[in-house]
């Protein structure tokens, strides 16, 4: 029994073992648009802006009721311990009546029961805060689309981030096999005389180096990735893979065509429809405050039972008149007029033009700097197009330097000196370029920002 136990103990924990094997080994690839989806599903930013729209449709709903019907019902119930009552002058005009009595007025059990309603039939303040609530859904609404749009650019910015830094570990790679290759090649040279131990030193150096900056780069990876599971509302402690290159990415977002890149439309931007909101909002405000010195009008009707019974006999039947429940109905308005508040409302509204006349002084900045914003991302695109395109000639000259060198490095005509100083040139070029590719891209995802559209 013993061994069948310990042979079950060991099954169990082999296939515990395997299965987070498996876990760890088991990792998301995500392209761009991919985790662009992730991001607009899961991101914490996101969602609560959209719980926020969700508040504002229930503001609006709680701002209609204001107008709807208000019913609502009381009931009373009172048993006097002691009956009140009243001293008076004795009325009864008789010899030997004494001077006062004490009369009760009350019973000693009341009962009472109303329902009333209640309708609004006008409130200009009222009015103005109904359209105020629609206002509001729609200023939520806008901080969602600038969340989204900011959230769309982080996260590419952030893809692009890892993805550019893993090329440079794959050109890394590249180069640490060519300096191995080299390093055999020139210890086997060594070995039989041809070259010195100089030589061989220098090779191992250079490979030293590019290892250490290789593992570097792989903890800069580490970290990228993790601040874009962040970013898109992924957990840190799941492994993904990004599927697509930097080039990939280039290609993928395409220019507006040149003709229409002229054509700037600032109310495009989700920030000109905030700040543009945000005076609207302060007019109705203002609107609001000056319809409060309208009167306010309210109607009601109130329906009322009671009865006053000396006894607790409710569950009675056959009793006297005097237990009867009597009857009420009442129907009127109500009209509320605030004649002289002290200034107040007068200046409240003076507050709120000194707010809006601050909301327009931004909103006019804000036109100011984003076509600046515009103009600056024309003028980047075409230098890092430039860029772009001399670094790529540049990469392909240091390439054919570099093979060149090694050819005549095998033929004896070379040194490890000139070795080492190609492959330094090489990898220069490489870095620029992956360098000039990503700041291209950046300067793509800049303009999109700055005319207020999304890459997506």
């Amino acid at each position: 029994m013993i061994k069948y136990i310990a042979i079950g103990l060991m099954l169990l924990a082999s296939i515990g073992i395997n299965a987070q094997s498996e876990e760890n080994q088991s990792s998301e690839k995500l392209s761009l648009v991919q985790a662009i989806d992730h991001a607009l599903k899961n991101n914490s930013d996101l969602m609560k802006a959209n719980i926020d729209i969700s508040i504002s449709k229930e503001t609006i709903k709680q701002t209609v009721a204001i107008g709807l019907p208000q019913i609502s019902t009381t009931a009373a119930y009172q048993h006097y311990l002691t009956v009140p009552g009243q001293w008076i002058k004795n009325f009864a005009f008789q010899p030997g009546a004494p001077e006062y009595i004490f009369l009760q007025f009350q019973q000693k059990v009341n009962s009472t029961a109303n329902i009333s309603v209640n309708q609004l039939l006008f409130d200009g303040s009222y009015l103005v805060g109904l359209k105020a609530t629609q206002e509001f859904l729609n200023m939520s609404k806008f901080i969602k689309n600038q969340t989204e749009a900011e959230l769309i650019s982080n996260v590419t910015k952030s893809y692009l981030a890892v993805v550019s830094t893993e090329l440079n570990i794959e050109l890394l790679n590249a180069n640490i096999e060519t300096v191995k290759k080299s390093l055999h090649d020139v210890t086997a040279m060594y070995e039989e005389g041809f070259t010195e131990d100089l030589d061989v030193k220098r090779l191992k150096l250079s490979l030293s180096n590019l290892e250490v900056e290789k593992q570097k780069l792989d903890n800069a990876v580490s970290f990228l990735k993790n601040a874009l599971k962040v970013q898109i509302g992924m957990s840190v402690s799941k492994e993904i893979e990004l599927t697509d290159k930097i080039e990939t990415v280039d290609e993928k977002i395409t220019m507006i065509d040149s003709d229409n890149m002229e054509k700037f439309d600032v109310s495009m931007r989700p920030e000109y429809s905030i700040l543009d909101q945000s005076i609207r909002l302060g007019k109705l405000d203002k609107k609001r405050y000056q319809m409060g010195f309208l009167p306010r009008l309210v109607g009601f009707y109130q329906h009322q039972e009671m009865t006053m019974r000396p006894e607790f006999n409710f569950f009675e039947s056959n009793l006297t008149p005097n237990n009867n429940w009597v009857p009420s109905d009442v129907v009127g308005l109500q009209l509320q007029w605030t004649l002289f508040d002290g200034l107040s409302t007068a200046s409240k509204i003076r507050e709120v033009q000194y707010k809006i006349d601050q909301a327009q002084i931004d909103l006019d900045n804000f036109k100011n700097a984003a076509t600046m914003q515009y103009y600056n991302a024309l003028q980047t695109i075409k230098v890092r197009v430039e860029q772009a395109d001399i670094q790529k000639s540049n990469l392909n000259l240091a390439n054919e330097i570099h093979e060149k060198t090694l050819l005549k490095f095998k033929e004896g005509v070379g040194s490890t000196l000139e070795i080492s100083q190609a492959e330094t040139e090489l990898k220069a070029a490489q870095i620029n370029y992956i360098n000039a590719l990503y700041d291209l891209v950046i300067a793509k995802i800049d303009y999109y920002n700055s005319i207020g559209k999304t890459i997506k």
